[in-house]
């Protein structure tokens, strides 16, 4: 499958690609771009198209690595799109996944006790997410734009954080698919099975858009900031 290329027409992308449509709205772009190259729409909505490009392949191709050394505004278009992501998950994603799961609750709880099982094994993901967001957006993004506007001194600590919040993300998808593999295996034919679908289908994208999260901080965001860290320590 070829890569992701700012001359290609982003029209012609989506389409082969529909997965790429929360993508795309998290850049602020929006449907109606016509015959449009990816370059002009960046162009016109003030985006770096080369850092666009780099999130779209890695969305979509699993062993891309991206050649690309993000600069200080490019970290901090990354750091934009990833709280765009959180907001995202937290606003929309939970709670389609909760709707989901408490109707099934609701009509099927009665046939089949596994679902107190996944309604609890759910509320604990739940937390442990909004705590991860939490997280992100309190502590972690302001280090990463403290750094790209060169104030060196919080980011340090947060660069040393880095391996252990990527342990807590990757435990993350791996819980939810634990969750889609219970609801899978053990609810009987006794329970609602268009909302057992539903429900399916609601954590496999939620689980997916974690995965790709976690992506573009190791691929991008991480040595972004371990090489800013690094150099402005060279230069103290």
């Amino acid at each position: 499958m070829a890569l992701i290329t700012t001359d290609m027409k982003l029209s012609e992308v989506i389409l082969q690609h529909y997965v790429l449509m929360p993508v795309i709205r998290r850049f602020g772009i929006h449907l109606g771009f016509g015959e449009k190259t990816i370059l002009k729409i960046c162009q016109e909505n003030n985006l770096d198209a080369d850092l666009m490009v780099s999130i779209l392949n890695l969305y979509v191709h699993p062993t891309y690595t991206p050649d690309l050394t993000l600069s200080a505004n490019q970290l901090v278009a990354t750091v934009s799109y990833l709280k765009q992501t959180n907001a995202l998950i937290h606003e929309s994603q939970l709670p389609n996944v909760e709707r989901h799961l408490q109707a099934l609750m609701h009509y099927s709880f009665a046939k089949n006790k596994a679902l107190g099982l996944i309604d609890n094994f759910f509320t604990e993901i739940k937390t442990e997410l909004q705590q991860r967001i939490e997280q992100d957006n309190d502590e972690r993004f302001p280090s990463v734009l403290a750094l790209a506007s060169s104030v060196v001194s919080p980011v340090i600590h947060a660069t040393n954080q880095e391996p252990s919040l990527r342990e807590q993300q990757e435990s993350l998808d791996e819980k939810i698919f634990d969750l889609r593999s219970l609801l899978m295996k053990y609810l009987t034919g006794e329970a609602d099975e268009n909302l057992c679908y539903a429900v399916f289908f609601a954590l496999y994208t939620l689980e997916n858009d974690i995965r790709q999260y976690n992506n573009v901080c190791q691929a991008l965001l991480t040595p972004a900031v371990k090489a800013m860290t690094k150099q402005h320590n060279a230069q103290k």
